[in-house]
Formats: structure tokens, sequence, C-alpha cells
């Protein structure tokens, strides 16, 4: 199939809450009690531009768009939007699960940097307060809700299994700061950052994903004592 070129260009900027949405235009906004909480801006541009990687990216950013207006991501439905193959969907972004994953790590990176400027803005500079906020934004997100709830197996199946794309980024992500507390303010830790990650990955599983799956709020403030407790000197 001949890809025909068109232009989905998704910007999103991770906040604090995430209850309802409003639509204007071409502009997709979530927001809430306190504000604006999350802004995907969806603009139809004409041709399409190489931006950034090309035809992947144009893919990841309208996936990533589609899943924040809680569509499900289907491969064909992607090709279709685009105007091209689903072999050309396959060749860049890898089968569903591939991209799906990729979609969920862009977003949870994207709330994680969130969650760090704004603990930086507080003049909380630490592991924890991030990690607080980083489950928080998380745990309270229509689209991350409505994925778990909605694709309860598949949805478990990608972000815990030990070698998910989605597990493995988080836990590095996660050992950077713990590395920064060590390096830059002297923190010590009876573990090593390695494997402090790794069970603080697990804790926040535990504590998110089961629960949100079975339509039961996540214990949220749990997950951040056990882990605070987990990283007394």
């Amino acid at each position: 199939m001949q890809e025909r070129q068109g232009s989905r260009n998704v910007d999103h900027q991770v906040f604090r809450e995430f209850p309802r949405m409003l639509i204007s235009g071409a502009n997709l906004v979530w927001c809430g009690k306190t504000g604006v909480t999350m802004a995907t801006n969806v603009t139809d541009s004409g041709p399409a531009t190489a931006i950034n990687g090309g035809r992947r990216d144009e893919i990841l950013r309208l996936a990533r768009g589609m899943f924040m207006r809680q569509e499900r991501l289907d491969v064909g439905d992607i090709a279709g939007r685009l105007g091209v193959s689903r072999i050309t969907v396959y060749r860049h972004m890898g089968n569903r699960e591939q991209l799906v994953s990729e979609v969920l790590w862009s977003l949870s990176q994207a709330t994680l940097e969130r969650a760090r400027r704004d603990s930086e803005d507080a003049g909380e500079v630490e592991f924890l307060p991030v990690y607080r906020r980083y489950n928080r934004y998380l745990g309270t997100s229509p689209p991350f809700l409505h994925f778990l709830r909605e694709e309860s197996a598949f949805a478990l199946k990608l972000l815990t299994r030990p070698d998910g794309m989605v597990r493995v980024r988080l836990m590095n992500a996660l050992r950077e700061l713990l590395d920064e507390d060590i390096a830059l303010r002297g923190h010590r830790f009876h573990l090593d950052t390695a494997t402090l990650a790794y069970v603080i990955v697990c804790i926040g599983e535990s504590y998110l994903y089961p629960l949100i799956a079975m339509h039961n709020e996540p214990d949220l403030d749990r997950a951040t004592e056990v882990v605070r407790l987990l990283l007394r000197p």
C-alpha cells in the first residue's frame, strides 16, 4: 500500500490530577479542580513532515494521543489513520505489545520528569517526594486507569513482566535518582541502588496495578510509607 502523507502533531505535558476532559477545537485538554492537568494538543497541519525520527515518531505521537483519549491502540487503526500499511507500523514499532509498551513508557517517563520538576519547585529534591508525586500522578490518571481496567490482563503483563520494557526502564530511572541522592546529597542506604530500584518497582506494582485493575483505589500512601522505611539510613 502506498503511504499517504498526513500529520497529527501531539504534544503533552503532565500535571497534577486528571478528573475530566474538555475538548475545544483542535485542543484536547485534561482539566482538574486545581487547574490544567494534562494538555494534549492535536492539530492537523497538512502534509506530514519528518520530525525527530520521521515515521516512527509520527506513529508514536498518534498512539500517545489515542491513549490519552482512552482509545484502544490497534495497529490496523493506527495504520489507517496515517494512511500507511500495517507492515509499516510493524516495521517501525513492532507488534501491538511493543507499541503499547513504548506509549506507556513515554508517558511514564514524562510523568516522572514532571514529578521531579514539581518536587524541585517545592524544595523537595530527594528521591521520596519525587516517588510520591509520580505514584499520585500515575494513580489518578484517567487514561492509565482506563487502560488497566479495560485491558487488565494485557496491561498487567506489560507492566510487570520481569524483562518488560516499562519495568526495566523504570527501574533504571529510579536507580539514577537514588544514585543522585548518594552522589549529591550524601545519602547512604543499606542496599545497593540497583536492588533498591527493583524492590521499589515491586512495591509500586503491588499497591497500584492490581487494585486499579480490580476497580479499587490504589493505596498510594501505603506504597510511599513502605519505600520510606526501606530507604531509612
